[in-house]
């Protein structure tokens, strides 16, 4: 029965997903819900250094978000993500977070995790979200405050994560694998094993919003992002079935082919919205302009953008294994036909280990 039920619930799933993308809803988001933040992290693609007060007065205030969930539910949104910033640096974060709730959104937030506090704890005890995601930049204090900027600001990571622990709430772990903290990457990842949490890493630093291109002197060599990438079992798997799964796929030649301006959009902290976080160039306020209208016009243009059969992508099999990106490319080499060497060269070796890896059968 349990079998039963698993199989009728994935088939269901795929067809609404079918469908949902068919009919282009925007299902799922992301919002900024400020570019404050209390550490002054070295790789951060907003600048760290900007404390002026100016841009944060811009910043929407709590009515402004309010109507804008309120057009993004009508739309047909259901997945929200809460991000910074630090979100939790808002005072209106509860008020927030509770209208949100309010709407039916299923609601994700990505957090340093140093200001959580017993009222935070009060607020998800009532209503927890769905998932709550904490960057771990490093095992050790040293390391973790050398990126951070912030002196002491490691304990007050741990101590948020073991409160949000101790609270029984859906938490993961994550990181940004950079030349800063690659020497602890694995104790990083036991942490997290041993707190019972899931993990993930991202080395795919990019210039920061502002044209500052100093994170991507962070980045470690591709040979070790895969090394450490393929080192365990579990990744090593996912990456074989996702790549046997579309590898077959037919090719298109549209110019996005994730789910940015299709089934995703972003919202940044003044009212913006774009396709996705990283899609800087095309930003449209939803302060002058109603949700939907900007959804079906000029969102909807991106998604019309075909891929020059000249672009160097255009027709390669490595294609899906790369990370490929416009709006990435876009940032690193300030054209969207332009390549970003660093992932060509991450998709190139992770097709060639997975040349040689059976798919592992069984729980």
């Amino acid at each position: 029965m349990d079998k039963l039920v698993r199989t009728c619930t994935e088939t269901y799933l795929q067809q609404f997903n079918k469908r949902v993308t068919q009919l282009r809803v925007p299902i799922s988001g992301s919002m900024d819900l400020t570019h404050k933040c209390n550490l002054r992290c070295v790789h951060c693609y907003l600048d760290p250094q900007n404390t002026k007060r100016t841009s944060h007065q811009q910043e929407m205030n709590t009515e402004e978000i309010k109507g804008i969930l309120d057009e993004v539910t009508a739309a047909g949104c259901l997945y929200i993500l809460f991000t910074g910033g630090e979100p939790f640096a808002r005072a209106d974060f509860a008020d927030i977070y509770q209208y949100a709730k309010s709407k039916g959104l299923l609601i994700t937030i990505f957090t340093n995790g140093t200001l959580i506090t017993e009222k935070i704890l009060d607020l998800f005890d009532d209503l927890p979200p769905r998932a709550i995601e904490i960057s771990l930049y490093g095992a050790t204090a040293g390391t973790y405050e050398k990126i951070t900027g912030v002196k002491g600001s490691y304990n007050r990571c741990i101590s948020g994560i073991e409160m949000l622990l101790e609270q029984g709430l859906n938490l993961r772990l994550k990181t940004i694998l950079m030349t800063s903290n690659r020497h602890e990457f694995f104790e990083t990842q036991q942490m997290a094993k041993d707190y019972g949490v899931p993990f993930r890493f991202d080395a795919a630093l990019f210039p920061r919003f502002n044209g500052d291109r100093l994170p991507l002197e962070l980045r470690v060599l591709p040979e070790e992002v895969i090394d450490k990438e393929f080192s365990e079992q579990n990744r090593r798997d996912e990456w074989k079935r996702f790549y046997d799964h579309f590898r077959d796929f037919p090719t298109s030649d549209a110019m996005y082919q994730c789910g940015a301006g299709l089934t995703y959009f972003h919202i940044d902290a003044y009212g913006n919205l774009q396709p996705c976080l990283m899609s800087t160039k095309v930003q449209v306020s939803l302060k002058e302009k109603r949700f939907l209208d900007v959804w079906n016009g000029q969102i909807r243009s991106i998604r019309e953008q075909k891929m020059s059969s000249e672009h160097v992508c255009a027709n390669c099999s490595k294609r899906i294994l790369c990370g490929y990106c416009p709006a990435f490319f876009q940032l690193e080499t300030n054209s969207y036909s332009g390549i970003s060497e660093f992932m060509c060269s991450m998709g190139q070796l992770r097709y060639e280990r997975l040349q040689s890896i059976p798919v592992r059968r069984g729980p």
